[in-house]
């Protein structure tokens, strides 16, 4: 049965697309990765009153329409004159889809850019968890990860892995967006570091208010009184995933972890 068209929907989009002129892009993105707190993080910044949200968190606009200024700014707010406010961007489908550091530099050259690590291992759990919440993967996460372990450890396989990143769900997604250090450098073969800021999700949750603080300074905005939020995503889960896959993927991550922490000039908490 083919459902009729959501005229609604249809009549926004239309709106939107033929006020994007007047529309605000986008002064900081908050790219990844995934899993990580960048929800709670967008929305304690959006508390900031110099701070404006697009019509949803992960408007996703530099993947869905590249190099079209038009089309990207189709979903952020219309900017009055006289106006005077940034607009964030929290698409973290951004992080690992290869094409994303250039399409949002192409449009955004001047965007300050915000990321969020957490210990790897949980972080594909819980991205685990949220797909099956969802419906979107009935799979078997060790044998799920056992291959995107295999798939990731053989260079010639990497350019198909990539291919299947520009997608939101792919098969090697759990594993791939914990490997930080691979998407960052492509992010700073674009992005001058001073524009980037890399934040440890264990230290925000610790301190989301002091964490949140230092991402509005990086964004150009002065200090308010911020209030704490609690986090934006409860993964409502109990299990865990079995110890031998822990131990593989732990196994894994060891020099990947390693690599992070050179890049960033730091110690990891999980590593």
């Amino acid at each position: 049965m083919i459902r009729p068209p959501d005229l609604r929907f249809e009549i926004d989009k239309a709106w939107r697309l033929l006020t994007a002129p007047c529309r605000a892009l986008p002064g900081f993105v908050i790219a990844g990765a995934p899993k990580c707190g960048t929800s709670t993080l967008y929305d304690i910044m959006s508390e900031h009153p110099g701070v404006r949200r697009g019509a949803r968190k992960e408007p996703t606009n530099f993947v869905h329409y590249p190099g079209s200024r038009l089309r990207a700014a189709m979903n952020y707010p219309l900017r009055l004159p006289g106006s005077r406010f940034v607009v964030g961007d929290g698409s973290v489908e951004y992080f690992v889809n290869p094409d994303a550091p250039r399409n949002v530099r192409a449009i955004l050259p001047e965007a300050r850019v915000i990321f969020l690590f957490r210990d790897p291992v949980r972080r594909a759990w819980s991205d685990y968890q949220m797909f099956r919440r969802f419906g979107s993967d009935r799979g078997d996460f060790s044998a799920n990860v056992s291959s995107a372990m295999r798939w990731l450890d053989e260079p010639s396989v990497l350019p198909l892995v990539d291919a299947a990143a520009r997608h939101a769900w792919s098969p090697a997604r759990y594993v791939l967006c914990g490997w930080y250090a691979r998407a960052v450098e492509r992010w700073l073969e674009v992005f001058p570091r001073e524009q980037c800021l890399f934040l440890i999700s264990e230290e925000f949750f610790a301190d989301p208010v002091g964490m949140a603080q230092r991402a509005l300074a990086h964004a150009g905005l002065p200090a308010v009184d911020l209030e704490p939020r609690p986090p934006a995503r409860d993964g409502g889960y109990q299990e865990w995933m079995p110890a031998e896959t822990e131990q593989a993927l732990r196994a894994f991550y060891r020099p990947r972890n390693a690599q992070l922490a050179a890049l960033l000039g730091r110690d990891l908490p999980w590593a």
